[in-house]
């Protein structure tokens, strides 16, 4: 028990959002705008006389509330937080890892009436600076969502207590999944609250460990909060705080690149691309191609490469060799998008050069890196004596297979791989491992993943460990000082949306958006999306007898690409009009065997009828 109270009066507690003030100090982010709210428990558990548990039914980072009446001057009330439970009714005093607990002592005074915890966090002993400092405005924060207090005065009922979650500002009604399969719902809700939960700095960090923005946590968190809110801000700030403070792993630094160009796709808004352009196309390291356009990686010093974190998620990656396959294809994208970038910008010349260079990386994965008698991509060569790794990972075939490296013939060979393999890779593989999946049409797999049970699942995290934000690793035993709070673990947030349901901008701020659905084995499924010219809603029903159906809204100032899920445009209606009604220009030609339909501003139901079984008549229209 800590003697020290660590309580303070709180006197105006309620919605407080303002632009926190900017400071000079290292560890503190310019001005970003904070929400405070108070939130009642949704159990409060008399254990003994003045002993209660509370739980908040999710957790949050915050601090606790307590209002007391007078005439108690001197009473010592003992608080325990935690993140998590060590029974039905306890709050669990060593946890492990960086799961958070904390006890602290109230004194009572005779007047006060409402009292403010005071938690405590200090940054691991390893770190020299880098963390997020909190504004003096919000106070000091920890994640928790269960308490214990002992010897409170009596009566003490959910009117007493309250947690002070501090995030940024967040419209929950912006965004809405739900599906036919419970553990997808589930998992859903847990990545979309980890997403609102986990901004109470004002920047995306990498949990409560270290609070500290990384360019891999900062792609996936940017990514999944674009399709929860219509919210960029935040992606913008930790963008700008990354591109000033890089951070040490070489793929993470290529990130930057991705997230620049991200943030252009989502919005509309070219700003930052014209602003940071030089430092964007640094990023991009064309310094480290050989001669032949594959990229030289590092294995000492800063940067240094990484693959994949923590190290035992690299499914026996090679690491020796200086030109890696996971780090090249990083190269590959970033400067893919730096050629987009560029002609966003008005550069046709660098535009160009970049289309050149990345024209080269390919060829030169393909002919360096692909072992034909297996089938698969190696690990990596050493670029002085041009000797292969003998070693193929998962990482070194789903990662050229998500940023479209592998050519057409070859990718049945790389599937077969992939599937082989398994989850084989960190919370943070797995944003890369599912897009990848979803964009060569493995819906079926990529569905087993994303509502799997094992230990390697984020159902897992819910039913297993007990989290309600998604963790920094599977589990506890892939890396022992894992935290509770970490929204790369969250990727399911964008995955279900974008891949699963399949809606993405094709051109910048959706003005053109694809949809896409791969519902695999689900019965039916609906989402929101918001975009900025509107929110997008989609409803899809595919019953085991009846047609497959979809309703969509696309918003005004817009129009669709939509891919119905058939190759056979006989079967396609359109707001009740057979496909060969409708007009030239509102029939596509087909990708990937779907019929691809232009679908204006408004409402529509697009619908696929049954294949005929034999001896059936055909259906008028047909």
């Amino acid at each position: 028990m800590k003697p020290a109270p660590r309580f303070r009066r709180f006197a105006a507690v309620g919605l407080l959002c303002a632009a926190l003030p900017a400071s000079t100090a290292p560890n503190r982010p310019p001005a970003a705008p904070l929400v405070q709210t108070e939130l009642a428990p949704v159990q409060v558990i008399r254990k003994a006389e003045g002993h209660y548990f509370v739980d908040f039914g999710k957790a949050w980072f915050g601090t606790a509330l307590f209002e007391f009446p007078a005439g108690h001057e001197g009473r010592r009330v003992v608080v325990k937080l935690g993140e998590a439970r060590q029974d039905a009714t306890s709050v669990h005093p060593k946890p492990g890892g960086t799961v958070r607990y904390q006890e602290h002592t109230l004194t009572l005074d005779a007047a006060a009436r409402r009292y403010r915890l005071e938690p405590t966090w200090a940054p691991p002993g390893w770190m020299r600076g880098g963390w997020v400092d909190l504004p003096e405005a919000i106070g000091k924060l920890m994640p928790f969502r269960y308490l214990e207090v002992i010897n409170v005065p009596e009566p003490f009922t959910a009117g007493h207590v309250r947690l002070l979650a501090t995030h940024v500002p967040f419209d929950d009604t912006a965004a809405h999944f739900h599906s036919s399969n419970w553990v997808l719902n589930d998992v859903w809700d847990l990545c979309k609250h980890t997403i609102k939960a986990t901004t109470f700095t004002g920047l995306y960090v990498d949990g409560d460990r270290e609070r500290k923005p990384y360019e891999a946590d900062a792609f996936i968190n940017q990514l999944a909060h674009y399709c929860v809110d219509l919210h960029h801000e935040t992606a913008r700030r930790t963008h700008e705080y990354l591109l000033a403070r890089p951070t040490w792993p070489t793929e993470w630094r290529l990130q930057s690149v991705l997230i620049g160009w991200l943030d252009y796709l989502w919005s509309g808004n070219a700003t930052l691309l014209r602003q940071h352009y030089d430092t964007l196309k640094a990023r991009g390291m064309n310094e480290r191609r050989t001669a032949d356009g594959l990229f030289r990686g590092f294995n000492d010093g800063e940067p240094r490469d990484i693959v994949d974190w923590p190290a035992g998620e690299r499914d026996g990656y090679d690491m020796k060799p200086d030109v890696k396959t996971v780090v090249t294809a990083f190269h590959f994208e970033a400067v893919r998008l730096l050629a987009e970038i560029a002609r966003a910008t008005d550069r046709a010349a660098d535009a160009a050069e970049f289309d050149r260079l990345a024209a080269q990386t390919r060829a030169a994965v393909n002919a360096r890196l692909w072992d034909a008698a297996r089938g698969v991509y190696v690990d990596g060569l050493d670029s002085r004596t041009g000797t292969r790794s003998t070693n193929a990972s998962l990482h070194a075939n789903l990662f050229p297979l998500a940023f479209g490296l592998v050519p057409e013939e070859r990718r049945a060979s790389v599937l077969a791989f992939i599937k082989s393999r398994g989850m084989a890779c960190s919370v943070y593989g797995a944003q890369f491992l599912l897009d990848a999946l979803y964009d060569a049409g493995e819906a079926d797999y990529a569905l087993e993943l994303l509502t799997a049970t094992h230990e390697r699942s984020w159902a897992h995290m819910i039913y297993g460990v007990g989290s309600t934000m998604a963790l920094e690793a599977w589990d506890a035993k892939f890396k022992p000082n894992l935290d509770w709070n970490h929204a790369w673990g969250a990727a399911p947030a964008n995955l279900i949306p974008r891949k699963l349901m399949g809606i993405e901008p094709l051109t910048p701020g959706f003005q053109r958006f694809r949809v896409r659905p791969q519902l695999a084995a689900l019965e039916h499924a609906t989402v929101t999306l918001p975009a900025p010219p509107g929110p997008i809603r989609l409803a899809v029903r595919q019953p085991a007898n009846g047609p497959w159906t979809a309703t969509l809204t696309v918003p005004p100032g817009t129009e669709a690409e939509f891919h119905a899920p058939t190759p056979d445009a006989r079967r396609v209606r359109v707001n009740g009009r057979p496909h060969q009604e409708l007009a030239a220009g509102d029939r596509l030609p087909a990708q990937a065997g779907r019929v691809v339909l232009r679908l204006p501003p408004g409402e529509h139901e697009v619908r696929v009828e049954r294949a005929r079984q034999a001896g059936n008549p055909p259906r008028p229209g047909e």
